[in-house]
């Protein structure tokens, strides 16, 4: 990207006084999801060979060790610094004490890749903001340990672990001591399965884990939408600090809904994430505990089914003692991922035949990108027709294939259907890629900016993605991640 598209990509970010956009500016410059470095690994793991495989391990030392650099605990529980509660019956059942092997929780969902705890703003180098949150210096304010992004810690580490010790000829793994792999895959499933609730989800994140209200976001522009997410910050921050004072740390934050709201949300993508990390992890070592937690996220997924439209709601919110199915927004990613994670046979025997290929067409009628001529070029993340997400899209492209594979005998022009979709839509992404260099490239994240209603923008098709990308790679290899490689 040229000096000039950079700085205009950096600007549509916020204003140089934009607390929200200082915040994203310093994510897209320096900081890394472990969802995306998780994609990014299984991708190393399929391309095989061993300096791969050495580079897809060292996320893994680093989770296991539990610290990088100047970030001294990227680990998260109670103990020392910030409390993160996964149980209320069981507070100190999950601890963020680094020495507690095996008891430990959940890797915070976003850190900075360099290590770095202190930063400046990429818009305009400034290293001090007055109204920057806590202090003035500029600082990395991501600390959320959230369930999705910790199932896919799992979910690599288990298909490196498979890569490292599957013996094909014997059908089994074959080390001596527990490789590092399982021991990171077991403790955080430990801490997904005291997350579980009565309704067999696994909520969003434990109690500790700060939030706003993104109610009532206008959805105008990306540079109103982060002057509103300013003042909603300010505002939330007063209103914690206020009820600190009244209340004491202890009580407000195990009461107040700055510190309880994640605790009480589910998302649907996160258990369909927790369902495959569970899978291979009962596949692998056989521990029933972890075929029961799958049992009990079977259980939700059924609960958040809406019959009437064929497709799975968004998540769920405990409300006046109940979890209430969250209606108001469609989510892309559930339905492809449902038909990818759960497979077609499930949904069909759940819901009726053909309940899978329904899904997809309601996904296809809500959030569709065609051409002029009506030709299907992708998805989008909710119920929308003017933007494209290539990632987003993949994990459409993948559950073609299954919709494909399964419905070949039973409904053959379904299942042509499917292949040509899966077509169109990989031909579609084609215009999001972009020549890095003489010998790289590397796909867009999406193909506009734009505020997305689960909690995040959307870029410009100038701004790359390392996700994006990996899923390309990942599809067109032919390599599936909601499944352990069985044969070479």
């Amino acid at each position: 990207m040229a000096d000039n598209q950079r700085e205009d990509v950096l600007q549509r970010m916020g204003n140089s006084d934009s607390v929200t956009g200082i915040i994203e500016r310093i994510i897209v410059e320096e900081g890394t999801s472990v969802y995306d470095t998780a994609v990014w690994q299984i991708a190393l793991a399929a391309l095989g060979g061993e300096e791969n495989i050495r580079a897809a391990s060292v996320p893994i030392e680093t989770y296991w060790r539990g610290s990088l650099r100047h970030l001294h605990n990227i680990r998260a529980g109670r103990g020392g610094g910030q409390t993160f509660i996964y149980d209320r019956d069981q507070p100190d059942a999950i601890s963020s004490d680094l020495t507690d092997l095996g008891r430990r929780g959940f890797v915070f969902r976003i850190i900075n890749a360099h290590g770095k705890y202190l930063a400046a703003d990429p818009l305009d180098g400034k290293h001090r903001f007055s109204g920057f949150p806590n202090w003035p210096d500029i600082h990395w304010e991501d600390w959320k340990p959230i369930a999705g992004e910790n199932a896919w810690v799992v979910i690599a580490a288990m298909q490196i672990y498979h890569h490292k010790y599957f013996d094909y000829e014997t059908g089994q793994y074959r080390h001596a001591a527990e490789p590092v792999e399982l021991a990171l895959a077991k403790e955080i499933a430990r801490a997904a399965i005291h997350l579980q609730a009565n309704n067999g989800a696994v909520r969003m994140a434990p109690i500790g884990t700060y939030f706003f209200s993104l109610d009532e976001i206008s959805g105008g522009t990306a540079r109103e939408v982060a002057a509103e997410l300013d003042e909603k910050a300010m505002a939330s921050k007063e209103s914690y600090e206020r009820l600190v004072r009244e209340w004491g740390e202890e009580r407000t934050i195990l009461q107040s809904e700055h510190t309880t709201w994640y605790y009480d949300e589910i998302s649907t993508e996160n258990n369909l994430s927790w369902f495959t990390a569970f899978k291979l992890l009962y596949e692998v070592t056989e521990d029933p505990e972890y075929r029961l937690a799958m049992l009990r996220i079977e259980r939700y997924l059924k609960s958040v089914w809406n019959a009437d439209e064929h497709y799975f709601y968004q998540g769920a919110h405990f409300t006046d003692g109940f979890w209430q199915p969250n209606s108001e927004h469609f989510a892309t990613d559930v339905q492809t991922w449902a038909i990818c994670k759960l497979g077609p046979e499930r949904l069909d025997e759940w819901f009726g035949e053909g309940a899978a290929f329904r899904i997809w067409q309601t996904t296809k009628e809500f959030a569709g990108v065609f051409d002029d001529g009506r030709r299907l070029q992708g998805v989008g993340y909710t119920r929308e027709k003017n933007r494209l997400s290539v990632e987003w899209t993949v994990g459409a492209i993948y559950a073609m294939d299954e919709l494909a594979k399964y419905y070949e005998d039973s409904h053959p022009e379904w299942s042509r259907s499917a292949l040509q979709e899966a077509k169109l839509m990989r031909r579609g992404i084609e215009t999001y890629r972009q020549q890095v260099s003489e010998t790289r490239s590397a796909y867009s994240y999406s193909s506009r900016r734009g505020w997305i209603p689960f909690g995040w923008f959307s870029h410009d098709k100038e701004v790359l993605s390392l996700v994006s990308s990996c899923w390309v790679l990942l599809h067109d290899k032919g390599f599936n991640p909601f499944r352990l490689m069985r044969n070479k």
